[in-house]
């Protein structure tokens, strides 16, 4: 699984829904997550108590689950993305160029 392309994807989702991007200690929660790791070890890695890292993690569960419009957690999340096929279609993508809402690949302006 490409962690930057699903970091990338999240980021993308949170930025639509609240006009802003991830922040350090939500990356560190989606890449503790993706990696197996308990909220007690993402919080000790990040230098920050486990009920700060907990609460981080429930808004960010929630922002997506809204975003995706299904019930997201730490234990489905990694499910989920691999069932949208999020890491290898972002990963897929060579140099991506955004015009407003609309991601476009630049391999694909070739053939227009």
């Amino acid at each position: 699984m490409d962690v930057q392309a699903v970091l990338k994807y999240v980021d993308d989702l949170v930025f639509a829904q609240t006009g802003q991007h991830l922040d350090s200690l939500q990356v560190a929660i989606l890449k503790g997550v993706l990696n197996g790791k308990k909220y007690t070890h993402i919080s000790e890695e990040y230098h920050c108590s486990a009920g700060h890292t907990k609460d981080e993690a429930y808004q960010l569960w929630r922002i997506l689950s809204e975003a995706l419009g299904e019930d997201l957690n730490k234990s489905n999340f990694r499910a989920t993305i691999e069932r949208l096929g999020v890491a290898n279609a972002y990963s897929n993508m060579v140099n991506p160029v955004q015009i407003g809402n609309i991601n476009l690949c630049a391999a694909l302006l070739d053939f227009v």
